[in-house]
Parts: C-alpha cells; structure tokens; sequence
C-alpha cells in the first residue's frame, strides 16, 4: 500500500521481542513490520499464542522485564522512535496519543474505583482538567460510548455492570482523550453475538467521527471482514501475509490463512472451495522456545515441500501489496 510521509502515523520496523524463560528464549514477535495511516483500520489476526497482543503492547512498551523484552528493530509514532523515550515520556504518550482497550474489562478496570474515577483520572492526567470538568468529560464519554443515564453509572463500580457495559467503559476510557491511535485487543472477546456486534459497530462509528486509527486484535476472520482495510496475518510472532481485505480473502496465498479460511462456518449454505466443510488446521501452534528448522508452519502445511523444513522464506511481493512468506510463490 502506498502511502506518503504526511499520512505516516505509525510505523513499526524489523520488531524483536523476547522472553527469557528457564526453558528457553521464546521469539514472540520476530521481525515484523507494518505502518500505519492517519485514519485507516488496520486487523491483526491469528490464532492465540501467534504474538498479536505482544506485538500491540510492544508499542506501548507495556512488556514486562523481566522476562520480556523489545530486543530489537523500532516504533516510529509521528516520526519519533517511542523506544528512545524515557518512561516518563512514554507515559504522555500512554493514553494521550495512543491507547489500548485491553482484552477483558473485568481485570483491566479496578474494582474498588467507580468508573467515572478511573476515566477522570486519564482526562486529568493528560488534559490537565479540574475535577468538575474532568467528571463532566467522563459523563460526555459514557453518553458517546452509548451508556443509558450515564450521569448515574458514572457512579458505579465494575461488578455492578454487565461485561458488554464494562467493555463501553473500556472503550470510553481509551477515547477519553481523543487519541490518534487505538490498539483494541480482543474488544468483543467473551460477550454474547449481539453485544459483540453493538461493540465492533461503535469502534467503526467512533473511528470515522473522531478520525482514529485503530488496530484491531482477533482470532475472528469475519470481524476482520467486514471492519478493516488492511490485514496482518500472524503465525509464531511473524507476519506471514499482508494484504488488503479483500485481496485477503479473495486470494489468499499462505497456506495457514487457506486454513484459517476454511474454519469460517457458512451461514447461507452456498458451498465453495472454502466452505464445503469446515476443516481444522492439524497440529498446535509449536513452542515459541523450539521452534521447527525452516518454515514454522512446515509441521502443519498441507503442502509441504523438502526446502520448507530447511530454510525459512523471505517475505514476497507476489501482488503490488500483496505480501506473503511462503517458498510457494517464491
């Protein structure tokens, strides 16, 4: 995807993040890569265990150390290296300019402050607010955010709300300050159909009025569908292709985003390549600690070859953006 310098607003460059663990080094996120445009829905998907959400808390440099630690490569938000920033620094950068609304609001949200003191506390960090205005803030957000009377919830505490208001307040606290960059993890994760829905429509709705742009974090290649433009496709902390939405799923080239494909079930009952049946992908995800030679996908990929299990592929452009890492189109 071609884009320009005054667009560029977030760029990440060769990443390397590792934990130190008694069994061994685990590559969580080995090399990867991206940019992002001012405005523009970027997803990020693969299954649990393939790096995404250390990937995302890598730019916030939220990993802990020890065990972990960002050992490599670099996060250029607006031009500026976030890694070279003092902690002090990054803390104004943390919720002000880019913000992230956590996979489970239960054990992100403290359970012992009232919702509206834990949004105020971001609106006086960071917008320097009194507390009457910082509370009124609060109770703009809830309203925004679709929270019924929100000048009463404004009082309550987490427990006394159901997982899909918590994830609003979630979501109220990460746009409280207007970021220019939100890293959702899982926003719809453990909440029934309907309010899954109700959450990725109101992250679409606030992105396009407060001109956000958002990586979205999913295992789920639908909401991928039908919410971003551009796709990131993870498997043992490497991107493995990189398309836009509908290059993606209209000719998907990595043989494990074929296999993520075929486990999307069909609800109108019209049967293609991808949907005659629903097929799992054989195998696990391997231990980050002891990765296979060559190819990490080489276990599970239906095909195969003698030099997948030798040396691992270099990242093609098969397609003007249209990146993959597979011997297959080399």
């Amino acid at each position: 995807m071609t884009h320009t310098m005054q667009e560029l607003l977030l760029e990440v460059k060769n990443l390397e993040v590792h934990f130190f663990t008694y069994a061994g080094i685990a590559k969580a996120v080995d090399d990867v890569s991206f940019f992002m445009d001012c405005g523009e829905m970027l997803g990020v998907v693969g299954e649990s265990g393939c790096g995404k959400t250390v990937m995302a808390r890598s730019i916030l440099r939220l990993i802990p150390d020890p065990p972990g630690r960002i050992v490599g490569g670099g996060i250029f938000f607006e031009g500026q290296n976030l890694l070279g920033l003092s902690e002090k620094e990054m803390q104004k950068v943390r919720g002000n300019q880019i913000s992230m609304i956590f996979q489970e609001p239960m054990t992100s949200l403290n359970p012992v402050y009232t919702v509206g003191n834990q949004i105020s506390e971001v609106i006086r960090l960071h917008q320097g607010l009194n507390k009457g205005d910082a509370l009124d803030r609060c109770i703009e957000m809830l309203r925004m955010v679709g929270i019924p009377s929100p000048e009463m919830r404004v009082k309550d505490y987490p427990f006394q709300m159901s997982g899909g208001m918590r994830q609003r307040v979630m979501i109220a606290m990460a746009l409280a300050c207007r970021p220019k960059v939100i890293l959702a993890d899982e926003p719809s994760t453990a909440l029934d159909v309907t309010i899954q829905a109700q959450i990725l429509d109101l992250i679409r709705e606030l992105q396009k009025e407060l001109a956000t742009s958002v990586v979205l974090i999913t295992h789920d290649l639908g909401v991928i569908a039908e919410t971003v433009q551009r796709v990131l496709v993870m498997y043992t902390g490497r991107v493995v292709e990189q398309a836009s939405v509908e290059d993606l799923f209209n000719s998907p080239l990595h043989p494990y985003t074929e296999g993520l494909m075929r486990s999307i079930p069909s609800l109108d009952g019209k049967q293609n390549k991808y949907t005659e049946r629903l097929k799992e992908i054989p195998g696990i995800v391997p231990d980050l600690c002891h990765l296979p030679q060559g190819c990490s996908f080489s276990p599970r990929c239906p095909r195969v070859m003698d030099v997948c299990r030798q040396e691992g592929p270099p990242f093609f452009e098969v397609w003007p953006d249209h990146y993959v890492r597979c011997w297959l189109k080399s």
